[in-house]
């Protein structure tokens, strides 16, 4: 038996054409975003946010509806320089013109309905960047030193109101655990006002000194003190002192006793009324201190004869 697939394929055009038929003329809902292009002039700046997109719900059958559907260009272009400042525009005035409904398609919802227009001068200022990265090193090892960032500032640029609220610009937030070895990297700065605040650069380059943990002790720190009157004569029980730091590996081997500084001022002396004196230590400051012993100090004020 031949079969005669003109009367076939004929069969199935009839088919399509009666289900079109029927289906495009049944009342659908279309959801449509529609995207927001903002143009200015040179002078002006966004000082509150536009949205991005506008949400926009109708309803029609679907013959309406096609045309919307395939539509390649849907876009609402807003030049602000048009406007005067504080403006506010109804978006549903702006979809019935843009996309040129059909009168028997209605529009259900849109979102959002209005959109406020405020804008000011451009300017222009240095902030500086704040850290957002954490660091947790394997165990055994520490980080040596303070964070490298480069660069530590940017410029930003927008309305004059929004400047001058901002006092930092942060990093993204980034998490590295286990590190047991110098850590670099670039990382985005974080903008959550892209569209009205331009930042330069946009990324930073950060840098970690991750090192092999140590101790080291000092025997015998000498403890000096300062502003003696000229009168008077202290001796500290006992003089000198053992501190035990920690620090990197290679760091506490460049680190001597001279590094370290133990003082006490004679005005905390005169005015004690313990008995005794915590001196002040100063280290490098890659280190931390563990240990003092001892950690308090006794003296005799005498008079010089």
């Amino acid at each position: 038996m031949r079969v005669n697939y003109k009367i076939l394929f004929f069969s199935f055009l009839v088919g399509l054409a009666l289900w079109l038929y029927i289906n495009l003329n049944l009342s659908y809902s279309l959801d449509l975003m529609i995207p927001v292009e903002v143009q200015s002039s040179k002078t002006q700046a966004l000082s509150e946010e536009i949205p991005g997109v506008i949400d926009v719900t109708v309803k029609g059958k679907g013959w309406d509806l096609l045309s919307l559907m395939i539509s390649k260009n849907l876009k609402y272009s807003l030049d602000i320089s048009k406007y005067r400042k504080d403006t506010r525009i109804i978006t549903e005035q702006f979809v019935n013109e843009r996309l040129n409904l059909q009168p028997n398609v209605s529009v259900v919802k849109i979102n959002p309905d209005t959109i406020s227009i405020s804008f000011d001068k451009i300017s222009e200022k240095s902030v500086p960047v704040r850290n957002n990265i954490i660091v947790n090193p394997k165990e055994g090892y520490s980080i040596v030193g303070k964070p490298v960032i480069n660069p530590d500032s940017v410029k930003i640029q927008g309305s004059s109101y929004l400047i001058n609220k901002v006092k930092f610009i942060p990093t993204e937030r980034r998490v590295f655990n286990n590190v047991n070895s110098d850590l670099t990297g670039v990382i985005n700065l974080k903008d959550t006002l892209s569209s009205i605040l331009k930042i330069e650069p946009s990324q930073i380059n950060f840098s970690y000194n991750v090192q092999l943990s140590a101790e080291k002790n000092f025997e015998g720190v000498e403890v000096s003190i300062l502003n003696v009157p000229d009168d008077k004569e202290v001796l500290l029980i006992p003089p000198k002192v053992s501190l035990s730091v920690r620090g990197g590996v290679e760091q506490l081997s460049q680190i001597s006793i001279s590094d370290i500084s133990v003082k006490v001022e004679f005005s905390s002396i005169e005015n004690d009324t313990l008995g005794y004196i915590i001196p002040d230590i100063k280290i490098p400051d890659e280190t931390s201190l563990l240990n003092t012993d001892p950690q308090k100090l006794q003296y005799i004020i005498k008079k010089k004869l």
